[in-house]
This record gives C-alpha cells, sequence and structure tokens, in this order.
C-alpha cells in the first residue's frame, strides 16, 4: 500500500506541475481528449438528433392528414385508432430519445467548466507529501490497479489514476525490481 500511496503522490505532483507551468496547455490537452473521446459518439447524437427532430414534425403533419382522413371517412376508424396509437407511440419515444441526446450533447459542451474546476482545485496545492482522504476526494476519481504481469521474470503492474471530472488519466507502471532495490537501500 506504501508503494501505491507513493505512486499516487508522483502522479499527483506531475499534474501540479502542468497545471502551474502552463494551464493552458493543460486546458487544450484535457478537451482535446475529451473531444477525441467523443467525437464520434457527438456527431452520431447530433445526426440521431436532427433525424428524430425531422421525424417528430413529420408525425405532426401525419396526424393532421390522418384526422382529416378519418374526418371525410377516406379511412374507418379502426384504421384511425391503429394508426393514431402506433404514430402517438413512435412520437413519444422520439421525443424521449431527444431528450437523452440533448442532455448527452450538454454534457460533453461542459467539459471546459470541469476543466476549470479542476485547475481551481489543484492550485490549492504547491506540492503534496502525503495523501489524505481530502486530497483523494478532490483530485481523484477512482484507482485501478491491474493484475500484475510476471511474463518476463519481473513483476509489472500497471496503475491508472483517473482524476476528478474526467479532465486527465495517468498510467504508471511498476516494476518490482525499482521497488525492491530502495527497500534494501534503506
Amino acid at each position: 500500500m506504501a508503494i501505491l500511496s507513493e505512486i499516487v503522490i508522483r502522479e499527483l505532483n506531475t499534474v501540479l506541475v502542468k497545471v502551474k507551468e502552463n494551464k493552458e496547455a493543460f486546458v487544450k490537452s484535457a478537451l482535446e481528449k475529451s473531444q477525441a473521446d467523443r467525437s464520434s459518439e457527438l456527431k452520431k447524437a447530433a445526426k440521431t438528433f436532427s433525424v428524430s427532430e425531422k421525424r417528430i414534425f413529420e408525425l405532426d403533419r401525419l396526424f393532421t392528414r390522418l384526422y382529416e382522413d378519418n374526418v371525410s371517412g377516406k379511412i374507418s376508424a379502426e384504421r384511425f385508432q391503429m394508426m393514431y396509437a402506433a404514430y402517438e407511440n413512435e412520437q413519444k419515444k422520439l421525443k424521449e430519445l431527444v431528450t437523452e441526446l440533448t442532455i448527452f450533447m450538454e454534457k460533453s459542451q461542459q467539459k471546459a467548466t470541469k476543466t476549470a474546476q479542476f485547475i481551481q482545485v489543484v492550485q490549492k496545492y504547491e506540492k503534496i507529501t502525503k495523501l489524505t482522504p481530502e486530497i483523494m476526494h478532490e483530485l481523484i476519481e477512482k484507482i485501478v490497479v491491474h493484475a500484475p504481469d510476471k511474463s518476463n521474470g519481473r513483476r509489472k503492474q500497471k496503475i491508472e489514476i483517473h482524476f476528478r471530472l474526467h479532465v486527465a488519466t495517468s498510467i504508471a507502471v511498476v516494476d518490482s525490481m525499482d521497488y525492491d532495490k530502495k527497500r534494501k537501500a534503506a
């Protein structure tokens, strides 16, 4: 656990230095990462949104024509009810989808705000020497410790540190030989 704490402190201090040395580059990097992650998803969502909006508008016109056809006797009351229910159900589902897509696209646009919030929190710290629960809660979303790889005779382990607000991710690969040497020297 001490090794993990040491690695987390090292990675936190690396992020602190990056933010303090060049805020603009950090923000740009965070936004580019987010945009790359969501670019195809956003394009797909925007296209689906557009198609859904057009179909909702088209369904409104179909309701009017369907009603007129029913009143003029071109279709039976049973056919009217069946078609009306089907169109109504389709429109309801499309409106729900449009709402979900709107929320998704708005969340994607909030990335710049989240990055600014993260930078504000980071600027409270000069250098982190001890990992406290407060620091963990303010700066880290989660830590993923992967299973060790012993394939080449040395034990290596990958550790992912995901920072709050999905601003950045840090990946460290730990070689047990490096830490065994440190312990023997101490």
